[in-house]
């Protein structure tokens, strides 16, 4: 995006205001450049033969032609004012509005403090060159042209002598001209990395102060901090270089000028009356080209920032709606995916071949392990991405086809990655229903089991709303999300894991809404709890990406396959209605691999040490490297396991969720924990400690051989 044409066009939508300009700042530097110009007529006509006529007329002149400038003067600064204001406005309003229209793809590649930068650094950088390098430019462009003119009808021999030495006034910058543009770009390349740091900092505070990791944050800090200091000065450095050399420039030229025009005195070839005008106006000419010259580094540090502004503008919405948008009814909508494929990238496929149905008013269940897909035929339903084959349809229509707003009223999706805007809980709720009452508001709560907390709080709906929902709970956060989706009253209600966060009484309070919701809207919802989704008319069963089932709770028991397997593995544990307290069946513990083969009265023993323990949102619960003395199963919730590699850092390698678990080797080995195990939200586990596990072995040496036959196979 070229600096000049891109302005223009801006500038270009306000005529009247670009003339007034143009017009007013040609007649302060017209009256600027013929004020010298007086001074030979002075000396010569009116001082030297002491003409007091001539006298008064150049000073009633100048008097004159001073009243109008001052005049001009004013309406040009107002005029810039009013259009660089203008020409900024719409600038700031273009990118916004051009940023809504982007679709996720382009917020993954850019992150918080990529686009903050533009907005900020980028665009102050714009603004500066709108309403004073670019005006300034004009100027003194002017100041010459017209300058030059008056000096060749002073003297052309002497002008055409310092017009070869100014030459130097612009091939220094010139030459620094490129590593000047590299310092710039380095500069706020460093700035970004820096605006991401503080945006993840601030989001993450809790998790680096829970974890302790102020001193590695504090590091990362001071070396992008060094490094803004040391590319800071070296492009001051840069840029002081090309501002001075125009002024040494201009103190060799004046030498040369008065040399040369003394020369031309003597030999009365000019006037002393000339000489003084030619001195004075050769004076404003330097000083224009001058000022030429310091604008440089701002004129590069603009075109750079404007570069980049420019590249959020080249970015085209990998979604774009159609040149004739179709309407969806405002009736019950069905669902369609047919053969339908998709991958985040081109490396790997999310969805193989995907067929469904789902028709009109029913309450259908996307479920699956971690990764299977389900999440992502959400995203396709939503229109937050497009298939790369195949056809996703609503009541029989192409998403590709479909307006946009006619899609977002017709549906609402709640996801389990709930974000609050940064106001009060009620405009939380409301956002642009402007039409909606608090009696509609508070209904939508009390559904969504939010009402008596909000309630509880001293300011009530009123309460606000810090780090984009950090002050509340997960629980809190997805049920007021809840309530938001339901006042918006959608055909199409889509749920993913919305109750990932919620204690068991919570859940079962949104289990019966959802029920209670049945016929009134088409309900999809994605959930890897299979417990919640038992009465669903339909359940689809993916796995790596393919539909391997679909059924009915009972008809997909009766295959005994993925969802029979992932039904047995979270069923068994018995967890009471605050979520503090679990428990586990002797059956299911019999399933794991490691007990396999163990007399159930025996279990029973190992079923009395499990204790429970319950993890906030980001706790770490296992360390990489940390001794290893304890075997856990997730009752409920999900966890990460992250491994640290030498060049990549820390990485996720896997998610476990409800009935998985982990630490077994540690009942056995001393050996340390070969990856980090974090909480993703809420989580309740079980554990048993070595120690007291060996109490157990010690009396019935049995366990440990069945143990040791079956982890002989996995280690």
């Amino acid at each position: 995006m070229n600096l000049l044409p891109a302005l223009l066009r801006y500038f270009a939508r306000y005529k009247l205001l670009c003339g007034i300009f143009l017009f007013s700042i040609f007649f302060e530097v017209a009256y600027a450049v013929a004020a010298p110009l007086s001074l030979k007529y002075l000396v010569d006509e009116a001082f030297t033969p002491k003409n007091f006529q001539v006298f008064l007329i150049i000073l009633s002149i100048l008097i004159g032609g001073g009243l109008i400038n001052i005049a001009a003067s004013f309406c040009g600064d107002y005029s810039l004012g009013k259009l660089s204001g203008e020409v900024i406005r719409r600038l700031r309003l273009d990118l916004f509005s051009h940023m809504q229209k982007q679709s996720l793809p382009f917020y993954q590649r850019y992150r918080v403090g990529d686009l903050v930068t533009r907005f900020a650094s980028d665009m102050g950088a714009v603004e500066r060159v709108i309403r004073a390098s670019m005006p300034l430019l004009i100027r003194e462009t002017l100041s010459i042209v017209l300058g030059l003119v008056m000096l060749f009808s002073i003297e052309w021999k002497l002008t055409l002598a310092v017009l070869a030495g100014s030459i130097l006034l612009f091939v220094g910058p010139r030459l620094l001209q490129s590593r000047s543009e590299t310092a710039n770009v380095e500069y706020k390349e460093a700035q970004e990395r820096f605006s991401n740091s503080i945006d993840e900092m601030v989001k993450g505070h809790k998790t680096i102060k829970g974890l302790h990791l102020q001193k590695r944050f504090m590091e990362i800090a001071r070396k992008q901090i060094q490094g803004l200091f040391t590319l800071g000065l070296k492009l001051h450095v840069t840029n002081s270089i090309m501002e001075r050399m125009p002024l040494t420039t201009l103190l060799i030229l004046n030498g040369v000028m008065i040399g040369f025009g003394g020369y031309l005195i003597f030999h009365d070839e000019m006037t002393v009356g000339g000489f003084m005008a030619f001195f004075t106006l050769f004076m404003s000419v330097g000083q224009a080209g001058s000022n030429m010259a310091f604008l440089i580094p701002n004129l590069i540090d603009s075109s750079i920032s404007l570069q980049r502004v420019g590249e959020i503008f080249i970015q085209q919405p990998d979604m774009s709606e159609a040149d004739k948008p179709v309407e969806l009814p405002s009736k019950l909508p069905s669902v369609r995916m047919e053969h339908v494929t998709f991958g985040y990238n081109n490396k790997a496929t999310q969805l193989r071949d995907i067929n469904l149905h789902i028709e009109a008013g029913t309450y259908v269940a996307f479920v699956g392990a971690s990764g299977s897909g389900k999440s992502t035929a959400l995203q396709l339903l939503s229109r937050f991405y497009d298939p790369k084959q195949g056809t996703v349809a609503i009541s029989d229509q192409n998403l590709q086809t479909v307006s946009e707003a006619s899609l977002r009223k017709l549906s609402a999706l709640v996801s389990q990655d709930t974000f609050l805007f940064h106001t009060s809980i009620r405009d939380n709720l409301l956002l642009d229903s402007t039409n909606t009452s608090d009696n509609e508001m508070i209904e939508a709560a009390k559904l969504a089991k939010i009402h008596d907390v909000i309630s509880g709080w001293p300011e009530g709906y009123d309460t606000w709303v810090h780090h984009e929902g950090g002050s509340l709970s997960g629980g809190e956060r997805q049920r007021i999300a809840i309530a938001r989706a339901l006042l918006r009253k959608p055909k199409l209600l889509l749920l993913d894991e919305v109750t990932s966060a919620l204690d068991p009484a919570t859940e079962a309070d949104i289990n019966q809404l959802i029920q209670q919701l049945r016929g009134e809207k088409t309900i999809i919802s994605v959930t890897h709890r299979l417990a919640s989704v038992v009465s669903a008319d339909n359940i689809y069963v993916f796995k790596e990406g393919c539909i391997v089932e679909s059924g009915t709770h009972q008809e997909l028991l009766q295959l005994n396959g993925v969802y029979a397997d992932l039904w047995d593995k979270q069923h068994g544990f018995h967890l009471s209605q605050d979520g503090l307290h679990a428990t586990v069946d002797v059956d299911r513990l019999a399933r794991l691999p490691f007990f396999e083969g163990i007399e159930p009265s025996l279990l029973q023993n190992i079923a009395s040490l499990f204790l429970t323990e319950t993890c906030s949102e980001g706790e770490t619960i296992i360390s990489q490297g940390e001794e290893g003395n304890k075997c856990y199963i997730i009752v409920r919730g999900s966890v990460e396991i992250l491994k640290h590699f030498e060049d990549e850092g820390e990485k996720r390698v896997a998610v476990l969720q409800d009935g998985d678990h982990f630490g077994e080797i540690a009942l056995l080995t001393n050996s340390p924990r070969n990856a980090t195990v974090r909480s993703i939200g809420p989580t309740v586990l079980l554990s048993v400690r070595r120690e007291e596990f060996n109490q157990l072995t010690a009396a019935y040496p049995q366990i440990i051989t069945a143990l040791e036959r079956t982890l002989a196979k996995r280690i």
